[in-house]
């Protein structure tokens, strides 16, 4: 890689420096001191604020709101890939203990009191020697896999109530009142079961 006409230097070495110091000052719980690695506006979108913040108070505001679902939490950055001039790939591993609410704005998972792994992926963009911009996704379907919890107690209960019902709708044929009523219970054991099987969706 070469030094751009801007100033800006991607050699392999110093941007690989840049993300770890970055999630060193996470791991180490020195958050303001990500300073020295962020542009002032920089630019980031990560979980679980859920939506964007910028420069050191939104860094700050990321690692408090990550810190209260996973107080013991390290972030291992395991590969840095480069997709452009000046954006990259970072390919990171994350371990804690959940034993806060993790909210994400779409799902909010309720204290598991779990070891959990978790593989997210941030795309960085990288000027004069400092991030401008990170975003943070994920798999949602393994973070669904291991934070979410079933009630099973209520979720067999629920469909046990439910094949009275739908024999009921059944025999109910002919009599749109009757097949109503039967409906609008039926759904609410729906309802119900789906709550006890998927927690996460309901706020």
């Amino acid at each position: 890689m070469r030094q751009g006409a801007s100033g800006d230097d991607h050699r392999p070495e110093l941007v690989a420096s840049l993300v770890r110091d970055y999630y060193a000052c996470f791991n180490e719980r020195r958050f303001r001191d990500a300073q020295a690695v962020l542009a002032t506006d920089a630019l980031l979108e990560h979980i679980p604020i859920g939506r964007q913040d910028y420069g050191v108070d939104g860094y700050v505001r990321f690692a408090n709101a990550w810190l209260a679902a996973f107080p013991d939490a390290q972030f291992a950055v395991e590969q840095i890939e480069q997709r452009s001039e000046t954006g990259f790939d970072v390919h990171l591993l994350a371990t804690g203990t959940h034993v806060g609410t993790f909210d994400i704005g779409v799902c909010q998972f309720r204290p598991t009191l779990r070891r959990v792994t978790l593989r997210l992926r941030q795309l960085v963009t990288i000027h004069g020697r400092h991030l401008s911009s990170s975003t943070l996704s994920f798999d949602m379907n393994h973070l669904i896999g291991q934070l979410s919890t079933i009630d099973y107690a209520e979720l067999i209960d629920r469909v046990e109530r439910m094949q009275p019902l739908a024999e009921e709708l059944v025999r109910a044929v002919g009599h749109e009142e009757r097949r109503r009523d039967v409906a609008e219970r039926l759904g609410r054991e729906l309802d119900a079961a789906r709550k006890a099987l998927r927690p996460h969706f309901y706020r």
